[in-house]
């Protein structure tokens, strides 16, 4: 098609298209990543088809338990060792089995 656009260009187009409805896995898994610094993230994946389900900033035990009760349905939760991780997961989803070792994901 030969027409040049800029990356803010695609990128603007990328955000208006709608996305799928959010369907609740039944394996979640849990993760932080570090954004810069001292500053970490937590990232929600579907464990069975390993596509990413949301992101935020911080990586605090009251925001996975709200997102969890929100989203019911998981059995079962795969994390790292953390115990923010799992304070979030029993608050959110106490019924879930909690998977932990080094490398969950």
């Amino acid at each position: 098609m030969n027409i040049r656009l800029s990356r803010v260009a695609v990128l603007s187009q990328l955000m208006r298209v709608s996305l799928p409805p959010l369907v609740t896995p039944k394996v979640l898994g849990v993760d932080d990543f570090a954004l810069y610094g001292d500053t970490y993230g937590t990232l929600l994946v579907d464990a069975t088809t390993r596509l990413p389900l949301t992101l935020w900033e911080g990586c605090d035990a009251e925001r996975l338990g709200r997102w969890l009760r929100g989203h019911p349905g998981v059995e079962v939760a795969c994390r790292d060792g953390s115990l923010a991780y799992r304070q979030g997961i029993t608050a959110g989803a106490p019924e879930a089995v909690q998977v932990s070792d080094r490398f969950h994901l």
